[in-house]
């Protein structure tokens, strides 16, 4: 429960952040306003006393002036309605993958040991992922991680001890994940997470909180895990992703990789 609270509340913070923005755009705009009707009362009506009894005024540049006055107004309401635009579209998408996420967690099979997404629900998942992509150009990674040597502890501490392994492992990952992310379990020892509105540096920073959780669990300081990460972009080649970050993860697992390295970016093209 604590866990979701975050979520809601880290949500709520996301949105208020966009809310003030768009209000410093709104005060931006004002601000354009006044400006611009005291340049023009100032051309127009040379008459205004300052500290003078008359302003005068060269009328031979004032055409000057006014293109040049008029011209940074629209550089400014161009700029004003690109970012009130942006800032509408990161709204729209968190509300919508917060509400599809949460509709999916429903509907979806889960897992019956970790909890997480199973890979039945992974075309599901994969199709809504790159619709939001190409949908509201926004970056989307996929980490694909595994517990090194998982045979080798099963072989030594039993399987029941495996399973409670990967059960703190995945509950690690839920509390780390913010609550448009997505936790599937992908294989024996292997779970793959999708991370929207995210590049390949953001993936590695969470893929570094995954390791950090882990070492502060007692039951996950002994384990060591391999990455792998892909970044998809709109307009990108789907079919891909899951191939290139399945490799990825193969690099970083080999024997000559160091323990919990993270991998180099492959990007879906």
């Amino acid at each position: 429960m604590s866990t979701q609270a975050e979520r809601r509340k880290e949500q709520q913070g996301l949105l208020s952040r966009i809310d003030r923005q768009n209000w410093h755009l709104w005060l931006l705009s004002f601000c354009v306003i006044i400006c611009l009707a005291l340049a023009i009362a100032s051309f127009f009506y040379p008459v205004i006393r300052w500290h003078v009894d008359r302003l005068e005024i060269a009328y031979g540049i004032l055409p000057q002036l006014i293109v040049g006055l008029l011209t940074m107004v629209l550089l400014c309401v161009i700029y004003i309605t690109l970012k009130q635009r942006e800032l509408n579209e990161v709204r729209n998408f968190l509300i919508a993958t917060n509400l599809e996420a949460r509709r999916l967690r429903e509907e979806l099979p889960h897992d019956a040991l970790t909890g997480a997404l199973d890979r039945r629900a992974l075309p599901d998942v994969m199709k809504r992922e790159v619709t939001w992509v190409d949908r509201y150009r926004v970056p989307l990674s996929l980490l694909l991680f595994n517990v090194r040597g998982f045979r080798a502890i099963n072989a030594a501490q039993g399987n029941l001890a495996g399973d409670e392994i990967l059960k703190v492992l995945a509950q690690s990952i839920e509390a780390t994940a913010r609550q448009t992310d997505t936790i599937l379990r992908y294989g024996p020892d292997r779970f793959l997470c999708f991370l929207p509105r995210t590049d390949h540096i953001g993936a590695a920073a969470f893929a570094r909180r995954v390791n950090e959780a882990c070492r502060r669990h007692p039951r996950l300081q002994e384990i060591a895990l391999s990455f792998g990460i892909t970044e998809y972009n709109a307009g990108g080649n789907a079919d891909l992703i899951l191939a290139q970050v399945e490799r990825d993860l193969s690099r970083s697992a080999s024997p000559s990789a160091p323990s919990q390295a993270l991998p180099t970016a492959a990007r879906a093209r």
